[in-house]
């Protein structure tokens, strides 16, 4: 690996502060409902103090003056009331034949907060001295935060460590206290073994790895990302715990939950209680899949009756990116069994979960349950038929509006029709919602200007960003086949240093497009929230960068259009409008609906960001699926193809990382295929990303 010597010191000022204020700004979030300690995000900073922290950096430096004065730099930006603490290592002992040296680690400052004047007072006699105890300084730093909340570790090292436990082994252990930990490495000029241990180190321990090995130009980006909360990946919505067989299943209302995956294949079971005679119920599940495995997820999501009737099925999607998203998605409706009421009438449905072939990486992985009912209709003769493959309608862009996206569910950026300007980091996900009624579909254009200087050679070749539109229970909705899109018909787009234009546009929303053949129909038979992720595609040796990204958002048809009339005026219930506690018995009656109220008859443009508000107070969200990025996917998928997956043997793919395990599931077959074709007994497929 090629290293620029003279630049070293600047760079590594703007990666530790990129990755710090990234990290930092995430202790603000609210605590997933399922926390089961909120309001406790910690991080405790890990640095290395041994002896080769002496060696030049660079610009007339050592590599200790530069990420001096990098921390102190970052811990000014500090929130006042973020909880961080500042642990070394390798600062007491010389040598390593000396007792005590291969636990030389001190907790300088203790995790609290309000404590900037002593982390600023420790960093500055922060030097160069023993050995490179990392294992154990990550047990140590594991202790330091705690059993419970949202906690991180960032690790700070020049080489490889010199002591044991294992650091690479020590992280895939500390990983396993839950999913709210991770840790993110910050390697210094390293490479070869070292590289590939504290690689191994971010892997293991669900965090980010990242080179300080950069030029100066890498500053660039230190300003954008300053300004941006970069929120964890949260699950959220009220805790239950599923059963192992029917018997004895907690039974639930439409509403908003959480679970966890178990330790082995076996499925957990829960009973939908039925609130509105003749209803379609959608269940969504969703959660965060291995990291570095298959797209191909062999979890299995299923409706059945309590007779074991099945009503509906699928394999969850998952979105080809760092933060490693998977759902998916099942419901009682089939446009091929409408006539019959096995899975119209009964009282009680009963929705299982089972984790399939990657049951040991997902073991104690949580997950989120949206459960959603739709009465029926009165008539469907005066309702519009399905919608068809929309043409693409020419956007007004407005002056754009900086906003803060989310990253995860629980905090996904509210936005109303307009441009918004952020900015974009390689393997970060970002999520945004949009309400969309009946009569209206979802166009989104992302554009990426031309790139010069330090973004441009950073940005290293191609790349490849990728945007999904989906629905409020979780189907990926884009119109695969819609006209005169900007960048084609593609949901990726690829990225040069000459910039970008990515459009994805959904069907109109029509109650008929319940009878589609794949996703894009069927998830565009309801109103609600929907969905936009964007990601950048991250190579293997990335650097700290971003890039600038403007989303101009419209909604197009007049609202409330083809509105349906439910059956004695009943209302839709969703996972946002009611969310029972576990010790509360589920109501028999809806709530209010969660339609949105017409705003117009036109294509809605420019209109004034709504912007994410901290003090939402977590209101549940619909579950993601079908993010996968793809091709032109012709319909050809059908039975056939749902028959080859579920035949086809496990392969190993190469992971990005050196001495990752390789994925469990299989690859799907190859060639192109429709998104989300289902089949009333068969699963809904992932789309499978160009390689």
């Amino acid at each position: 690996m090629t290293t620029h010597h003279r630049h070293r010191r600047p760079a590594v000022l703007a990666l530790l502060a990129i990755t710090l204020t990234a990290l930092l700004a995430g202790l603000a979030a609210p605590a997933a409902q399922a926390d089961p300690d909120p309001g406790t995000g910690k991080l405790v900073l890990v640095l290395d103090s041994s002896g080769s922290m002496k060696e030049p950096a660079g610009d007339g430096t050592t590599k200790i003056a530069a990420a001096r004065t990098a921390l102190t730099r970052v811990v000014g930006k500090l929130p006042a009331d973020a909880q961080v603490g500042l642990r070394v290592y390798g600062a007491t002992v010389f040598k390593r034949g000396q007792a005590g040296a291969c636990t030389d680690t001190q907790l300088t400052v203790p995790i609290g907060a309000g404590n900037r004047p002593q982390l600023q007072a420790a960093i500055a006699k922060y030097q160069p001295y023993g050995e490179t105890p990392i294992g154990y300084a990550l047990q140590q730093a594991a202790k330091d935060l705690g059993p419970t909340g949202q906690r991180t570790i960032v690790l700070v090292s020049d080489g490889e460590a010199t002591c044991a436990p294992d650091p690479c082994v020590v992280a895939q252990s500390i990983a396993k206290q839950g999913i709210d930990l991770k840790i993110d490495v910050v390697g210094f000029r390293v490479g070869g073994k070292a590289r590939s241990q504290l690689q191994c180190v971010a892997r293991e321990g669900r965090g980010d790895y990242y080179d300080a090995d950069s030029t100066i130009d890498l500053e660039a980006g230190l300003g954008r990302l300053s300004t941006r909360a970069f929120r964890p990946f949260r699950i959220s919505g009220t805790p239950v715990h599923g059963a192992p067989q029917q018997e004895g299943a907690p039974v639930l209302a439409p509403g908003h939950y959480s679970d966890t995956f178990g330790v082995d294949d076996t499925s957990k079971h829960y009973l939908i209680k039925r609130t509105i005679k003749g209803s379609t119920l959608r269940a969504g599940v969703s959660f965060r899949r291995p990291s570095g495995g298959s797209l191909v997820i062999q979890t299995e999501v299923r409706l059945n009756t309590t007779d074991g009737e099945n009503c509906g099925w699928s394999y969850p999607r998952s979105f080809d990116g760092d933060q490693g998203l998977a759902t998916g998605t099942a419901s009682s409706w089939s446009k091929f069994d409408s006539k019959s009421t096995k899975c119209s009438d009964p009282d009680q449905m009963v929705l299982t979960v089972n984790p399939g072939k990657d049951f040991r990486e997902l073991k104690g992985v949580p997950y989120e349950l949206r459960i959603d009912e739709e009465p029926p209709v009165d008539s469907t003769t005066s309702l519009p038929a399905a919608a068809t493959d929309p043409v693409w309608t020419p956007m007004n862009g407005s002056t754009p509006r900086e906003i803060v996206p989310g990253s995860s569910f629980a905090d996904a950026a509210v936005v109303q029709p307009g441009t918004y300007k952020t900015t974009l980091m390689p393997g970060e996900l970002q999520l945004y919602k949009v309400k969309v009624d009946w009569g209206q579909r979802l166009q989104v254009q992302a554009t990426v200007p031309e790139m010069a200087g330090a973004t441009a050679e950073a940005l290293d070749g191609i790349r490849y960003l990728d945007a999904a539109l989906i629905s409020p229970i979780g189907e990926d909705v884009y119109a695969v086949f819609a006209k005169n899109v900007p960048g084609g018909g593609y949901k990726r787009g690829v990225l040069t240093k000459r910039g970008l234009v990515k459009a994805v546009t959904t069907k109109e929303v029509r109650y008929l497009n319940r009878n589609g053949a794949n996703d894009q129909d069927t998830g565009t038979s309801v109103p609600g929230e929907y969905y936009l992720a964007v990601s950048l595609t991250r190579k293997t040796d990335d650097k700290a960068f971003t890039i600038p990204l403007n989303l101009t958002i419209a909604t197009v048809g007049a609202a409330g259009t083809g509105k349906p009339q439910y059956v004695d005026d009943a209302t839709p219930v969703s996972g946002e409008t009611v969310t029972p506690t576990p010790s509360e018995t589920p109501s028999a009656s809806p709530s209010q609906s969660t339609e949105p109220t017409n705003s117009g008859d036109k294509t809605e443009a420019g209109a004034p960001v709504a912007g994410r508000s901290d003090n939402d107070s977590g209101t549940p969200i619909a579950l993601i699926a079908g993010l996968s990025g793809g091709g032109v996917l012709l319909l050809l998928i059908g039975l056939l193809l749902v028959l080859r997956l579920r035949r086809t043997p496990a392969t190993h793919q190469p992971s990005q990382y050196p001495g990752a395990q390789p994925p469990r599931a299989p690859q799907p077959p190859n060639g192109p295929h429709h998104p989300g074709a289902q089949h009333p007994n068969g699963p809904h497929y992932p789309n499978q990303p160009p390689r």
